[in-house]
């Protein structure tokens, strides 16, 4: 049987795949696990593991089969597709419920979501994420598209042997990168990214070399595919040395992966700041309002210690008017941000172990989630765990949890958390971080200076401030009517004009906290502010029991606790002075006259300032509606739930037509005119071959035996014409060339024209003519003669 016969007859047995490829395809999945192993820090378990090979033993079978029965590359795509959300929703999405095997809308709606979108989740999520969760539509999305990539690569002929044999090699290596730079800075295991992922793809590399050099070369003798091998081993080293970079990197810091560069997409900012909102944790003294909370229950906590901190926010940041959280305050970017988290938590500490339940009480209603310590786990109990389970994040830096949707009465949740050891003294060695200070705080070096006495060191000049604090300062919440002229706030005027500048140090928590932690800062001591309470006998936290405290940063890294008793006296102020009869010397300024108490409105007016300024940025948000908004609803579910799948095949159908215009470019404009002619026969031959008609091939077949399998009367004369420019005494023409081109050009349309619309729909996206032709002979030119 001729070599034409085996090419183009499809027996069942071509179905089962020969010794190479079964070689081929069993290296592949080897390949695909080694990379997908690499995830392994990022999801809990091994689930991920497993779905992600199953997707690529499927894929891999998909491929095989269509490559088999010879379809196009277009048919596995489009059948894995199908797979993907078919099998996607009970895979992958079992923990929100989605299981039918028949997915509908909203299975449909969150796989396409994941497979767009699960990339920047999994990266701004802390790992690990939950080995159950809808992230498992990564590595499922990953292990097929590896088992479509190394099954088609593995099959793909080029006329350089050596880059036969690595095309599928480096589509594998492309995997394994992708899987780096989704990981973390920690990785798994380099043993297992590193030696065991080289030493398959050498030895795969050898593999395929031997068999591309003994197919290409023929006779050649055993030192030139020894030459031949070797130049791919060190081809392939000369890769290793940055891929090895990649992966390894100089230090844990310096590892390159995404998530040191995509920044969660959440604004901390936009949340007012809590501590602005002191006035209504505080006694009125019998006065009703309904915003106060002092002796309301704010939440209960079982399971942690009477006197543990139990922190309500962390507030790192001094923009002038109050202490807010933020982003990226400190030096160290990747931990310091507000990230995704699932319910185990990557955060190792010293410290006790504290297994503790929280119940939201009625006066509560924010959205920073009370937390002890440095968690480990949280679990929502009740009240919409799953939604707030999607939207949770936290601070690993601050300590500091957010639930954007709020927290309300009734919401359970149980969380382990670690309590680290955070005393101080005067001794403790403080941290030499650069304290930039905030603008506008010039006024505070005159006190920095005259308090600290004698104090040497950073942390001495620090409980020298706080015990002056302590001894000069008094107490008062403006509550009662002598102390109403002591507003609330902690800008710059009320830290100044109102407080370390006038005639008493008079204020609360509010302001002695904003001040000490200024002051600390002011002295090189890197300082920030936390609301939050200690719990009392029976675990219940009211108002009363909210205090703001200050946390320094010692030379080790850690944040200490500097309580609140140390900066901050209990005494109530002096009796002020009548304002008339009062002597006016240049020292003593009578205290400004009386004025309403604040509003309950007016105890958070630096977080309102804040919340009119992000309504109003929202409302021009919405006056700029942009032209997507407009569109009707239809329009965007159809380009939601279509538009992804519909634009793959899109680019895969673009992909074919585009490399059989630049194949038939190159013919055209070939150096050599001869050529031109060969180029413009194989292109009929070619159009031929996509149309379905058998034409043989071969380095023995000859145009004129290849005229008679085309089903057009001109092709016989066409071959002869080639034959005599291509083989005959004098140089043809370049004119002569252009006409050939014009004549064959017309020929394919004709023969276009005699085939139905569907027909020729399927002949532009055929690869039966971008396939290999055949094994070549060394010293032979493969056209026909």
């Amino acid at each position: 049987m001729s070599h034409v016969d085996t090419r183009t007859r499809t027996r069942p047995s071509h179905l089962v795949p020969d010794g190479h490829a079964v070689v081929d395809l069993v290296f592949v999945l080897l390949l695909t696990g080694v990379a997908l192993s690499g995830l392994a820090t990022s999801f809990t378990g091994w689930s991920f593991l497993v779905i992600g090979m199953l997707g690529a033993v499927i894929a891999v079978g998909v491929t095989h089969l269509c490559r088999a029965v010879g379809w196009p590359l277009v048919a596995p795509v489009l059948i894995l597709t199908v797979v993907f959300f078919l099998l996607g929703g009970p895979l992958c999405l079992r923990s929100v419920g989605d299981t039918a095997f028949v997915p509908g809308g909203p299975t449909l709606s969150k796989l396409v979501d994941q497979a767009i979108f699960g990339w920047k989740d999994l990266l701004t999520t802390l790992p690990p994420v939950d080995g159950d969760g809808p992230l498992l539509v990564l590595p499922w999305l990953l292990g097929i598209v590896a088992g479509v990539l190394g099954t088609t690569l593995s099959h793909v002929h080029l006329r350089r042997s050596w880059l036969t044999a690595l095309l599928p090699v480096l589509g594998l290596t492309a995997v394994l990168a992708a899987v780096i730079l989704l990981g973390v800075r920690h990785p798994q295991s380099l043993a297992v990214q590193g030696s065991v992922f080289a030493a398959l793809a050498l030895g795969w590399l050898a593999l395929r070399s031997r068999r591309a050099s003994a197919t290409v070369h023929g006779g050649t003798s055993g030192w030139g595919r020894l030459l031949v091998g070797a130049g791919l081993v060190a081809l392939a080293s000369a890769l290793a040395v940055p891929a090895s970079a990649l992966v390894m990197g100089d230090d844990d810091g310096e590892r390159a992966v995404v998530r040191n560069w995509v920044e969660p997409p959440f604004d901390i900012g936009r949340y007012p700041s809590p501590l602005a909102g002191f006035r209504k944790y505080v006694d009125l003294l019998g006065r009703d309002d309904r915003a106060n909370v002092y002796d309301r229950t704010l939440f209960t906590v079982d399971g942690a210690p009477v006197g543990t901190r139990v922190r309500i926010a962390t507030m790192d940041h001094y923009d002038g008017m109050v202490w807010g959280a933020t982003d990226d305050a400190l030096p160290e970017p990747a931990s310091d941000s507000f990230q995704r988290v699932s319910s185990t938590i990557d955060n190792p500490v010293d410290g006790d172990r504290v297994e503790a339940t929280v119940t939201i009480g009625e006066g509560y209603d924010a959205p920073w989630l009370p937390t002890i310590g440095a968690l480990q786990s949280l679990d929502f109990r009740t009240g919409d765990p799953d939604g707030k389970a999607e939207v949770f994040r936290y601070n690993l830096a601050t300590s500091t949890a957010v639930v954007p949707t709020g927290l309300h009465e009734g919401d359970t949740y149980s969380f382990s958390a670690v309590v680290p050891d955070d005393s101080l003294d005067a001794t403790t060695v403080a941290s030499s971080a650069a304290v930039p200070p905030p603008d506008g705080t010039a006024f505070l070096k005159t006190p920095a200076a005259q308090w600290t006495g004698r104090a040497t060191t950073p942390m001495e000049r620090v409980y020298a401030i706080a015990e002056h604090l302590r001894t000069e300062g008094k107490y008062s919440d403006g509550v009662r009517k002598s102390e109403q002229v002591y507003h609330p706030g902690h800008s710059i005027q009320r830290l100044s004009d109102g407080f370390v500048q006038a005639q008493q140090l008079v204020g609360n928590d509010e302001q002695y906290a904003a001040l000490m932690a200024l002051l600390a800062g002011e002295v090189g001591v890197p300082a920030r502010v936390v609301l939050g309470a200690e719990v009392p006998e029976g675990g219940v936290v009211t108002g009363k029991d909210v205090s703001a405290w200050v946390e320094l940063r010692a030379a080790d890294g850690s944040w200490r606790t500097l309580p609140t008793e140390a900066f901050m006296s209990d005494e109530p102020p002096a009796d002020q002075l009548p304002e008339t009869n009062t002597p006016m010397t240049g020292t003593v300024v009578p205290p400004p006259a009386p004025i309403p108490p604040p509003s309950d409105a007016g105890d958070q007016s630096d977080a309102d300032l804040k919340e009119r300024k992000a309504d109003k940025k929202d409302a021009d948000d919405e006056d700029e509606e942009s032209v997507v908004d407009r569109l009707p609803g239809w329009i965007v579910a159809v380009a939601t739930y279509v538009g992804g799948p519909l634009l793959a095949v899109l680019l895969v159908v673009a992909s074919i037509i585009g490399l059989k215009l630049l194949r038939r470019r190159r013919r055209r404009t070939a150096a050599s005119v001869s050529a031109r002619f060969v180029g413009a026969w194989r292109e009929l031959v070619d159009h031929a071959r996509d149309l379905g008609q058998p034409v043989p091939l071969g380095p023995t077949v000859t145009r004129r035996e290849q005229s008679g399998s085309i089903g057009t009367e001109q092709a016989p004369s066409l071959a002869r014409r080639a034959d005599g420019f291509v083989f005959g005494p004098a140089t043809p023409d370049p004119e002569a060339a252009a006409t050939f081109w014009e004549t064959v050009d017309a020929e394919r349309r004709s023969m276009s024209q005699s085939v139905g619309r569907r027909q020729r729909l399927l002949a532009a996206v055929n690869l039966r003519s971008l396939r290999p032709t055949g094994p070549r002979v060394r010293g032979m030119r493969s056209r026909p003669r």
